[in-house]
């Protein structure tokens, strides 16, 4: 198996985790049978702001978010370096910051396909996009 497909199934991979771990979440039982999160009984389940308000509650989930969201800030570099456009730049940004891993790893499949047939992983990469 080649460099450049190896990577590819990578974050195919990435994006089938994402989204069956997200719809899991979105689906599976609710936290409110534990007692810290009784006042959430009777709702329908706890919707993407609820959720980051109750995990930003606990040290370790704050600290996890942090982690994440330096690291899709890092990617961000990365990809403003290799983007011309402002436009791209932002639109990236925007997207990294909503989607996280979704974003990164259609991103990379992204620049996989207008690579060709490019096997050097450096150019695929590393190279600037052309003004």
């Amino acid at each position: 198996m080649t460099s450049r497909r190896a990577i590819a199934l990578y974050f195919i991979l990435v994006l089938g985790a994402m989204t069956w771990v997200s719809w899991y979440a979105s689906t599976a039982p609710t936290i409110t049978s534990l007692a810290q999160y009784a006042d959430l009984k009777g709702k329908e389940g706890v919707n993407v702001i609820k959720g980051f308000e109750i995990v930003c509650a606990e040290p370790w989930g704050l600290a996890t978010m942090f982690d994440a969201y330096f690291g899709f800030l890092a990617f961000w570099l990365y990809v403003a370096w290799r983007e011309r456009t402002v436009a791209a730049r932002l639109g990236w940004l925007v997207a990294l910051l909503l989607l996280g891993n979704f974003a990164i790893a259609a991103y990379a499949l992204l620049c996989l396909k207008q690579s060709g047939d490019e096997t050097d992983l450096g150019k695929v990469f590393f190279t600037r996009k052309a003004a």
